[in-house]
C-alpha cells in the first residue's frame, strides 16, 4: 500500500506579521498615548491650576488684597522685617477660613510647617506651651500647613494638642508671597500687622544637654512674644 502522504497546511504569514506588528508598535504607542492624554487632562482642564474658592466669600483661597484702611501711610506690604504680613485668606482644619487682616489688633505668631519636617515636629510643643501662656493676652498662633491632606493634618493636630487655628495652604501660593526658604519659618507680626521678626528653622525650647548650632536658646519664643504683646 502505498504511504499516505499528509500535507501540512501553509498559513498566511501575513497575519502573523501583523499581529506582531500591533503587539510590539502599535499597543505600546496607544498606551503611551492614553497616558499623555490623562495627564494633559489633570494639568489643563478647565480649573486645574484656580485653587479652592471660599464658600462663604466666594474669594479664591490664597494671598489676598490687604484693605487700603489697613494700610498706614509710610509702610509697604511685603514678607520683611518693618512691612506689614502679606493678607492671606485660607481654609481652616477643623471648619471656617481665617483671613489675617481680621487679626489685626492681635499679636500674631504666624509659623510655615508640614507634618513630614521633623524640626516642625520638635518645635510644636514649644507653641502650644506659648499658647497656652499668653492667649489670654491677646496672643494668636495661626500654624500655616503647607499642602497636606486634611487627615494627615489632623491626626498630628490630635497627638500634639494643637488648640490654636491651624490653616492649610493646598497650592502653597501664601508660602510663595512669604517668600520661603525652607521650613519651619516664624514670623512674628505686632498688633499693627506689622513683621517685627523672623525666624527659619526650629524654635526650640530644650537643647538636652548640649549646645546645637543653629538652635534657639529656650527663652527665645516667650521674649519674642512678649515683645509683640508690650
Amino acid at each position: 500500500m502505498a504511504e499516505e502522504v499528509r500535507f501540512q497546511p501553509i498559513r498566511p504569514a501575513v497575519p502573523r506579521r501583523r499581529a506582531r506588528f500591533w503587539r510590539s508598535v502599535i499597543f505600546p504607542l496607544l498606551v503611551v498615548a492614553a497616558i499623555a492624554a490623562v495627564i494633559w487632562w489633570l494639568e489643563y482642564r478647565p480649573g486645574a491650576d484656580q485653587p479652592p474658592t471660599s464658600p462663604i466669600s466666594g474669594e479664591q483661597y490664597g494671598p489676598a488684597t490687604l484693605p487700603a484702611a489697613l494700610v498706614p501711610p509710610g509702610l509697604e506690604v511685603g514678607p520683611q522685617v518693618g512691612k506689614l504680613g502679606p493678607n492671606f485668606l485660607l481654609e481652616l482644619l477643623d471648619s471656617g477660613e481665617l483671613r489675617l487682616s481680621d487679626l489685626r489688633g492681635k499679636a500674631v505668631v504666624l509659623n510655615f510647617w508640614a507634618t513630614w519636617c521633623r524640626p516642625c515636629r520638635r518645635e510644636m510643643p514649644q507653641f502650644v506651651e506659648a499658647y497656652d501662656r499668653y492667649r489670654d493676652q491677646g496672643l494668636v498662633i495661626v500654624a500655616v500647613d503647607l499642602q497636606e491632606s486634611r487627615g494627615t493634618i489632623g491626626s498630628f493636630v490630635d497627638d500634639f494638642g494643637v488648640e490654636f487655628p491651624v490653616a492649610i495652604d493646598r497650592q502653597g501660593d501664601v508660602a510663595d508671597e512669604y517668600r520661603l526658604l525652607g521650613l519651619p519659618t516664624t514670623y512674628f507680626i505686632d498688633r499693627n500687622g506689622v513683621i517685627r521678626s523672623i525666624y527659619r528653622g526650629p524654635l526650640e525650647g530644650r537643647s538636652q544637654g548640649t549646645n546645637v548650632q543653629g538652635e534657639i536658646k529656650a527663652d527665645e519664643l516667650s521674649r519674642r512674644v512678649e515683645e509683640l504683646l508690650n
